[in-house]
């Protein structure tokens, strides 16, 4: 009988136990929806992704309302991640170039023209394209447009800030040889380029249009390939060699233009 009071005892226990549990939480629930709603009302409690909604934080150029990055003067600018960089006047016949400063970090710029249209469709249909940082971590854009649109994907959780030049690159057309990694404008017809590498390193190519950054070779000495990218009046080539790698680019001889045939003469 003893033991059947016992067990009769510690049955009778566990519903008042639960219910106290049951109300603490359902206390503490309260508490916490008050107090955001208090720091969400004076600012200093953000919900969601920094500068930007859930809605856009994948394509902010679709929204009617994007958050503008601010200007400091002399090139620099500085917002949240999906902030837009408004540019008008651009020299299309040269590359822009963003480089961060400080620790902001930077891991693509998209480009549309004004109000976010798409001029240059991107890798994705619907998508404007995508540029990615080279192996300094600039990033080199090409513009079809004088007035555009730079959507920066930054860190989502603080605000970057990087400088916008113009420029500033050597440029080749026929032959590229190095022991070092470096950066060059191709001006010409071309399309592919022979790539040869030698010694006892390895090499990444980038090659940016005005579709986006594409990786096209990435490998070990000895090389000996062709590389391919999409037509387009300026192509830049990012080479990032390591150890004691050589490398060459050779690039086709423009077509020479045929000489037009001499008129006849009628005797």
């Amino acid at each position: 009988m003893s033991a059947g009071g016992r067990t009769t005892s510690r049955r009778s226990t566990g519903p008042n136990i639960d219910g106290f549990t049951g109300l603490v939480w359902i206390i503490g629930l309260v508490i916490a929806g008050i107090t955001c709603a208090i720091y969400a009302d004076d600012g200093t409690f953000e919900v969601g992704a920094v500068g930007r909604s859930d809605d856009y934080s994948i394509s902010p150029w679709t929204s009617d309302d994007p958050v503008v990055a601010e200007e400091s003067g002399g090139g620099v600018y500085e917002g949240s991640d999906g902030a837009v960089i408004r540019l008008s006047g651009v020299d299309v016949t040269q590359p822009l170039v963003v480089s961060p400063e400080g620790e902001s970090y930077i891991s693509s710029v998209r480009v549309t023209g004004p109000q976010g249209r798409i001029v240059t469709p991107g890798e994705y249909e619907g998508d404007p394209p995508r540029f990615r940082p080279l192996a300094d971590g600039r990033v080199a854009i090409f513009v079809e447009q004088p007035d555009v649109e730079l959507w920066v994907d930054g860190s989502r959780d603080e605000n970057w800030r990087a400088r916008v030049s113009s420029g500033g690159l050597n440029r080749a057309n026929d032959v590229v040889t190095a022991f070092s990694s470096a950066d060059f404008l191709h001006i010409g017809e071309a399309s592919t380029a022979r790539v040869t590498v030698r010694g006892k390193g390895s090499v990444d190519i980038q090659i940016v249009t005005p579709q986006g950054t594409d990786s096209v070779l990435s490998g070990d000495a000895p090389i000996d390939q062709s590389v391919a990218w999409r037509d387009a009046p300026l192509v830049l080539f990012s080479v990032t060699a390591w150890d004691d790698a050589g490398w060459r680019i050779e690039f086709p001889p423009s077509p020479t233009p045929s000489a037009s045939p001499s008129p006849e003469v009628t005797p």
